[in-house]
This record gives C-alpha cells, sequence and structure tokens, in this order.
C-alpha cells in the first residue's frame, strides 16, 4: 500500500512537472492599435490532470497587477478579452506574466495609440539639411518636414533640406493612422517662458527690510548736495537763504498693500523727524546774520503709492499721489550771532511758515530711500549669467528679461523673456535642428496653489525653456559622461565581477571605461501625475564599454549600444536659484541597435548588466548638467519650494516661501539620524560556457548588493515644515533635495561603497557634518 502511496505521489509530481501555462495571445513584442484582441492561455501537458479549474498556484498579473480574477479558467487554459483588461493596458510597452504548476510565462506586447517618434541623428545649418529616421512598432506610412513630403528608405531612415525657418515641423502617420506632429525651435528663439509671482505675503517680507533701511540710514549726504533756498528778501532788510545739512528719524513703520492698478499703496508712520538746517544772510546791508537750528516733527506720516512698470526690459519703480500728514514743528536754534534773540524768534515764525517746502524736501528724501531699496527688491529678477562646469569648463549663457507686469489678486505676475544657449558649441556632438517646442502660454500664477494654499513666491516654468536649456547644455557638451574608476572606485574588473561570468576575457590587471555619448538632446514632456513632475525622454544615446589591456597599452572599443530611455523626474530648487532635476528611479530603456564586434568574447547578459549597472551612476551625472534653468530671485531671497503641479498645457508651476539668506546663516543646524541600515543579497543572473562550450544561465549571490537606509533627523524648525535629504553614493553627484524617510540603492558594483546622507531644513540651513554609511558588496 505503502508502495502504491508512493508511486502515486512520485506519478503526481511527474505530471504536473510536465504541466506549464503559455501565454499564446497576444503575441511576443506583438503590436496592437486597439483593444479588440483576446488574451490566452493554454496549460499543456495537462492530459492526466484530473481537476478542471486550472492550477492552484495560478496569477496572472498584467503591468504587475494581479488580473487572475478577470480570466475564465479551465483545465486548457485561461482567457479574457483585452477589452475587460482595458484599465491595466497602457500606451507603449505591457508585460503579461503568468505563473502556474510552479512554472512561468512572461511575454511583452505593446499598445500603439500614438504616431511615429522622430529621431533626429545630426543637422548641418550652412548646407540646410537633417538627417534622422521615423520610429512606430507598427509601421511608418509618411512623413512630412514644413509641409514638404519627404522620402523614407526601408529602414524608415531619411535626409531633407529645410529652410532657415524659426520653427520646424514634423509630421508623421502610421499603418494605424495615427499621427504626429513634432515642432523644434532653431537654437535662437526667445520664449515668453517664465511667470514669476510674488504674493501680498512676499511683499510683507520687505517691510522688515524697508524699516530696517530707514531706520539705519545715514541720509545726511543726500542733502548735503542740495542747493540753499533764498527764504526772505524784504525791502533790503532781510536776505536770508536756507541749507539743509541734515535729516534723521526714527521708530519707522511701514505698511505695503498690492493693489489692482500695477502699485503698492505704501504706508509709512515716522517718529521723531529732525532736519537740521543752516540759515545765512544779512540784515539791512551790512549786518551779517549767521543761525543753525532744527526742525523737529514729533509723528509724520507718509502715503504714496509705488508705480511699476516695465522699461527697457528692467523692472521701473516710481512714487506717485504722496501725501505728507505731520504734527506741528518745533525749531530749536543753537546759536545766533549780529542780532538779538528777539530776532532769532521772527526767524522762528518765518521757518515755521515755510514747513510746506521742507515737507517736500522730506519727500525727496523718501524718494531716494524707498525707491531704490524697492528696487533691490525686485532687482533679481532680470536674469542675465553664464553657468559653467566646474570640472570640464563647458558653459551655457542664459538670459531671462522682464516683458510684462501684472498686478492682480493681491500679488504681482512679471513675464520673462528667455534666451538659453551654448557660447561656445562643443565639436563633438551632432547637430540639431532645435530643440522641442510646444505651443501654449505660460500661465501666470493666482494667489494660491491649486490645493488652495498660500504662498509668498512661484513662477511657471515652461517646458519650451527646459527643453532649451537641455538643448544647449547638450551642445555644450555637458552631456557627454565618461565613467572610469578616477570618477568610480568601482568601476573595475574586480566591481563588475557582480555580473561578469569569470569565463569572460577581463583580467584584474585590465581597465574598463564606460563612455555615454548622445546623439541628439534629452528633452522632458511634463505630465499631471501624482508625485512626479513629468518624464525626460532621449534618443538614440550611445554607450560604449571600453578596455585596456597592457598589452594593448591602448583602449579598444568591446562593444557599443544605442538606446533609448525615458525615466520619471522630480523636481526642487536650488539655494543659488535654479531649477533642480532629480532622477532616481530607473529609466525604461529601449535597446535599438548593438555593436558587440569587439576583440573579445562576452555573454550575451554581459551587454544589458553594463547599461543596468551603470545607468544609475551615470543618470544623476546627468542631471547635475542640467542645472542650467534660472528662476527668479528675491533681494538676498531663495525660494524654499513647498508646492509643484501643471500648469495649462506645458508648463509647470512651482511654489512656496521666500527665506532671507540672512535668516539661512544664521539658523541653526540640523542633524541626520541614520535610524536603521538593511543590506540584504540579490540573485544576479549571469551567462557561462560549460565544458561542451555551450552557454548556459546562471545565478551569483552578492552580498549587500541591495542595501536600505532609513533616516531622520533633528529638526531645529520642525514648526515650519519637514526636513528635506538628499545623498551620494562613492563620491558622485548629489540627489535632488527632497523630504524622504528611506533610501533604496540597488545595482551595486563590488567592492567598498559610501553612502553620504545631509538634510536641510525649511529655512534652507544644511547640515555641516554629513553622516556617511559604509558597508561592502561582495559576490558569493
Amino acid at each position: 500500500m505503502n508502495i502504491l502511496k508512493q508511486s502515486l505521489v512520485i506519478l503526481a509530481g511527474i505530471v504536473l512537472a510536465a504541466c506549464k501555462p503559455e501565454i499564446v495571445s497576444p503575441m511576443d513584442e506583438g503590436v496592437h492599435a486597439d483593444t479588440s484582441f483576446d488574451v490566452a492561455i493554454e496549460f499543456t501537458g495537462t492530459a492526466f490532470v484530473t481537476s478542471d479549474l486550472g492550477p492552484e498556484d495560478l496569477l496572472i498579473e498584467l503591468n504587475s497587477v494581479d488580473v487572475t480574477s478577470s480570466f475564465v479558467v479551465n483545465k486548457e487554459g485561461a482567457t479574457a478579452s483585452a477589452y475587460e483588461l482595458a484599465d491595466y493596458i497602457f500606451p507603449g510597452k505591457n508585460i503579461l506574466k503568468v505563473t502556474g504548476y510552479r512554472d512561468t510565462d512572461q511575454i511583452e506586447f505593446y499598445y500603439d495609440t500614438e504616431g511615429p517618434e522622430i529621431h533626429i541623428l545630426d543637422t548641418d545649418h550652412l548646407s540646410h539639411t537633417v538627417t534622422g529616421y521615423v520610429f512606430d512598432r507598427g509601421g511608418v506610412e509618411s512623413l512630412m518636414l514644413d509641409g514638404v513630403s519627404v522620402d523614407l528608405d526601408e529602414n524608415n531612415a531619411f535626409t531633407a533640406s529645410f529652410y532657415d525657418e524659426a520653427f520646424h515641423t514634423f509630421e508623421a502617420e502610421d499603418s494605424f493612422g495615427h499621427t504626429s506632429s513634432s515642432q523644434y525651435a532653431r537654437r535662437d528663439q526667445e520664449f515668453a517662458g517664465i511667470s514669476a509671482r510674488l504674493n501680498q505675503g512676499g511683499f510683507d517680507f520687505l517691510v522688515n527690510v524697508l524699516e530696517t533701511e530707514l531706520n539705519g540710514s545715514d541720509l545726511s549726504p543726500i542733502v548735503a548736495g542740495m542747493d540753499p533756498v533764498r527764504l526772505l528778501n524784504t525791502l533790503g532788510l532781510f536776505d536770508m537763504s536756507i541749507k539743509f545739512n541734515s535729516v534723521s528719524f526714527s521708530n519707522v513703520d511701514v505698511d505695503l498693500n498690492v493693489l489692482d492698478n500695477e502699485r503698492i499703496d505704501t504706508d509709512i508712520q515716522v517718529a521723531n523727524t529732525v532736519l537740521g538746517f543752516t540759515l545765512s544772510g544779512r540784515i539791512g546791508f551790512f549786518i551779517p546774520y549767521n543761525s543753525s537750528g532744527t526742525i523737529r516733527f514729533s509723528q509724520l506720516a507718509s502715503g504714496t503709492d509705488l508705480l511699476m512698470d516695465i522699461r527697457d526690459s528692467d523692472l521701473d519703480l516710481s512714487l506717485s499721489n504722496t501725501t505728507i500728514n505731520h504734527s506741528f514743528p518745533v525749531i530749536d536754534f543753537a546759536n545766533t550771532s549780529g542780532l538779538l534773540n528777539i530776532l532769532d524768534a521772527l526767524t522762528s515764525a518765518i521757518v515755521g511758515a515755510l514747513a510746506p517746502m521742507f515737507e517736500r524736501l522730506f519727500i525727496d528724501v523718501l524718494e531716494e530711500i524707498i525707491v531704490p531699496v524697492m528696487s533691490d527688491f525686485i532687482k533679481d529678477i532680470p536674469i542675465t549669467l553664464d553657468v559653467t562646469a566646474p570640472q570640464s569648463g563647458e558653459t551655457v549663457s542664459v538670459r531671462a528679461l522682464p516683458t510684462f507686469l501684472d498686478s492682480a489678486d493681491r500679488g504681482v505676475s512679471v513675464d520673462l523673456s528667455t534666451h538659453i544657449w551654448a557660447p561656445v558649441p562643443s565639436e563633438d556632438v551632432p547637430g540639431a535642428i532645435g530643440s522641442l517646442f510646444e505651443a501654449g502660454e505660460t500661465p501666470s500664477l493666482g494667489a494660491q496653489t491649486p490645493a488652495g494654499e498660500d504662498f509668498h513666491f512661484g513662477a511657471s516654468v515652461s517646458a519650451n525653456v527646459v527643453n532649451q536649456a537641455l538643448l544647449a547644455a547638450f551642445e555644450a557638451g555637458m552631456n557627454s559622461v565618461e565613467m572610469t574608476r578616477e570618477l568610480n572606485r568601482n568601476a573595475t574588473p574586480a566591481g563588475i565581477a557582480v555580473y561578469r561570468a569569470p569565463e569572460d576575457e577581463i583580467d584584474e590587471l585590465d581597465e574598463i571605461r564606460v563612455r555615454l555619448e548622445p546623439a541628439s538632446a534629452p528633452f522632458v514632456k511634463f505630465m499631471p501625475a501624482t508625485g512626479v513632475a513629468g518624464k525626460l525622454g532621449w534618443y538614440d544615446v550611445y554607450l560604449a564599454f571600453d578596455l585596456y589591456k597592457p598589452e594593448w597599452d591602448e583602449f579598444r572599443t568591446v562593444f557599443g549600444v544605442t538606446f533609448n530611455l525615458a525615466v520619471p523626474f522630480d523636481i526642487n530648487s536650488t539655494e543659488d536659484g535654479f531649477l533642480s532635476i532629480g532622477v532616481e528611479q530607473a529609466p525604461e530603456i529601449y535597446v535599438s541597435e548593438v555593436d558587440e564586434s569587439g576583440i573579445i568574447r562576452l555573454m550575451p547578459g554581459f551587454i544589458n548588466s553594463t547599461i543596468d549597472y551603470f545607468m544609475p551612476w551615470i543618470m544623476p551625472e546627468v542631471a547635475k548638467s542640467l542645472k542650467v534653468v534660472p528662476l527668479p530671485r528675491i533681494y538676498n531671497h531663495t525660494l524654499y519650494m513647498r508646492d509643484f503641479w501643471v500648469a495649462g498645457t506645458n508648463s509647470l508651476s512651482l511654489a512656496g516661501d521666500l527665506i532671507p539668506v540672512s535668516v539661512t546663516a544664521s539658523a541653526s543646524v540640523p542633524a541626520t539620524t541614520v535610524q536603521e541600515v538593511s543590506k540584504r543579497s540579490v540573485d544576479v543572473a549571469i551567462s557561462t560556457y560549460d565544458d561542451t562550450g555551450e552557454m548556459v544561465d546562471g545565478v551569483v549571490s552578492v552580498a549587500n548588493g541591495e542595501v536600505t537606509i532609513d533616516v531622520d533627523g533633528l529638526n531645529p524648525n520642525s514648526e515650519l515644515g519637514n526636513l528635506e535629504y538628499r545623498y551620494r553614493v562613492d563620491g558622485g553627484s548629489w540627489s535632488i533635495w527632497k523630504q524622504r524617510d528611506t533610501i533604496r540603492i540597488r545595482r551595486l558594483l563590488a567592492g567598498d561603497h559610501e553612502v553620504e546622507i545631509c538634510s536641510r531644513t525649511p529655512l534652507l540651513k544644511r547640515e555641516v557634518s554629513c553622516p556617511v554609511v559604509n558597508f561592502t558588496t561582495t559576490v558569493n
């Protein structure tokens, strides 16, 4: 009996081992224009299976979502209509995976809902020719450039002529009838690409600035250069002039209110205003007269409208409708000469009658103080600067000048015309026809965010500005990256042992180098998705793996691969006033061409693994070069970004608080605390050759191949918001500042590693001594 049971168990095991799921529809790499197809899975080897319910461990996943319940399952297989699964089918690549009978099958299929992609490989602006190709998985039917049909070869490549115009438009159609239109702006184009807004809360910051400036100002130089004013010339008896030589006041209170007519209602309350004067002249024909004194106002109220306008691409400010209310002046004389004291009383009466003249003088003084301070407050909005890479020296020039001003809803908006370009283009990068352009105005911000939150300062930035900046960085040569052990100490034969088979002809004494040489500039598309600002796209990026052997005495290319990538990005602002783009997620990569005609034998998986393990290191280097998009700044204040959202059709808006630089300098320093470091081993697929020369798939275990760091910190300004953190691995480029409690690091090369983690407060005070986490990744 026991023998019979054992035999049945063995038989059942043999039957189950023969069973496996197989996806028969859709086909692997298949392309579909709609959801009218069926999804069908067949269970093979089930002739002796008695259950009609399918495998007990059945799991069907579509794009990592469990959709098993949507299928009709029986002994032979499982079926569902794509229409019923439409909520889980995305435009582009989709992954269908099925697990059953302890076996797995997986395919990729494509849902084609868009027109073809245009890839520009080179442009000759002297001969006015552009070369490239059109890509669409469903096939390409036609291409037009600026309304003229373009011939395509069998690979959908083209060389086309164009006229020198401000914008160029490619229009393409695929075999499903989907069309696409890609427009490019010539590199010299200026965009109305940035709109900055200063809300009432931002102007409240100016109150302290004005009060401090007025209370502490030495106004004597302003009045010292004024000509004397003739006061009296009466029948030859009195001939006197007054000259002001000092002005001072204390206890200044300022109130600013934004009006809807490009003006700011400015009210100033001043106590103890003192005007110092000198009277000089003669009485009769011979008697000289000299006296000095002060005119004192115990209270003085000034009301004026600060009129704002744009003049010659700069902000222009002036005062209008100024009024002065004051208490009765008290005049004190310090000395007299040439007359009896009774004449001093007469002079006092004369001076008191001329108080309106003193008011006019005081208005002049206010104009000398208020207007310059207000001008300084917004002087940083116009931007003209050069951004130079500190190590390589490439330069990008930036210009953003005001063109229009509007005041509404207790705030002021200023539109800026922008132009970003490479003054010295690199000779090593291909030519570009222009930067990716999308029509649409850059919207002005309102008084609140879409979530109803107030903010001090904000800006809308058009994708056209970002893409022009990315083109400038590309043309300057900033996007080309070379990865060696000087840049990453683990970029060595020992470091790549995490995915390199021992049989590969790479020795420990060899040197490796990974080069990234793009054929075109990256570009962004803003997306109204939760948690990300948009996607960074990059076409026709060439990655080369070079090897140096002592016997060669030179680097030689072992393989090269061309790919396209798309990766979500986060955004923030830097302390020095630039838009910061963070690329931390793994990019989606499509390999379009592989050149493996190298001089040594490599395993097939080596190429994909090189991309997987080096891109997490390369992308922060690329993101660092994207720091060329300026944000307007306000009078020694820095923007602390609290929110962002996609505005209009092609713009990203950022909003937050204005933090005075002086406040940041004097603020308390935060401290990062590493709560926990979790290290785990990961299995990495690796291809090897067996003794017969056949290629076999293997797995190596990599200790500390994935590390999770839980962080917290001491926040001295917790009432203002949470800490933000950034980190870098092995001395590489810093990540973006963002609120986070966990840092996950994957795809680590073998060797010793260090992760430096820093925090900053809502007052933008950065940590001084940042903690470092050390660990070692080893191959077992």
